[in-house]
């Protein structure tokens, strides 16, 4: 891992860990209770298939198999 990458990957959880108790994180959870009942989520696709998810969960989990890589 290059210092840049290290640098970038600490500056992130850095502003993840500011977001606790704050005004984008009451936002947040007020958009999933509002989503939730009108089925939000049930509005989309990846990669031609239905999918029940939001997208950017679906791009969360694609960063995540990426670090890992599992093959």
């Amino acid at each position: 891992m290059t210092s840049k990458h290290k640098e970038f990957l600490e500056e992130c959880q850095s502003r993840v860990s500011s977001y606790s108790n704050s005004e984008i994180q009451r936002a947040a959870d007020e958009f999933m209770r509002a989503s939730t009942q009108p089925k939000y989520s049930y509005n989309f696709a990846w990669m031609g298939r239905p999918i029940i998810q939001y997208p950017q969960d679906m791009v969360a989990m694609q960063e995540l198999i990426w670090s890992i890589n599992p093959i």
